[in-house]
């Protein structure tokens, strides 16, 4: 294995730390952690099934308000998996397609609530990645019962 490829391989693994930190961040409260996974320029979009934005946030202050305002309910959990990456590892930036799905439940129920597809591109700065652009797609959504 050569310099390069050793590069990508720890690009590529503290790009998922990243990844996985803002799902248990937001799913446990954690605010700063959760602000610590993007620039202080990003942008955030989430999408709904018909294409209508449900969150569009610019910037440090719009993300702090979006996450001082996010629900922390017990027994939902976001999950990322199949991550695609794409690292320019000489730029410093990588985009990286996943899925996600949203699990919910309670004490005597559980399911996938919703689900869709997450396009990010990634910057590394001062030694540490975060997220510069997070779009996330809502693919469908579980009718409650």
């Amino acid at each position: 294995m050569d310099h390069l490829e050793l590069r990508l391989l720890l690009d590529e693994r503290a790009i998922t730390a990243v990844m996985n930190s803002y799902c248990q961040a937001m799913d446990l409260g954690q605010h700063d952690r959760w602000l610590d996974c993007f620039t202080d320029d990003a942008i955030y979009e989430v999408l709904l099934p018909n294409g209508a934005t449900y969150q569009h946030s610019q910037g440090r202050a719009d993300l702090a308000r979006f996450i001082a305002t996010y629900p922390v309910l017990p027994g939902h959990k976001h999950v990322y998996v199949t991550p695609v990456f794409d690292v320019h590892v000489d730029a410093r930036t990588a985009e990286v397609s996943s899925y996600w799905f949203m699990l919910a439940g309670d004490g005597s129920h559980a399911g996938i609530s919703s689900l869709g597809r997450v396009l990010d591109f990634f910057v590394s700065s001062d030694g540490r990645w975060r997220i510069k652009e997070r779009r996330i797609v809502t693919e469908g959504i579980a009718q409650a019962k």
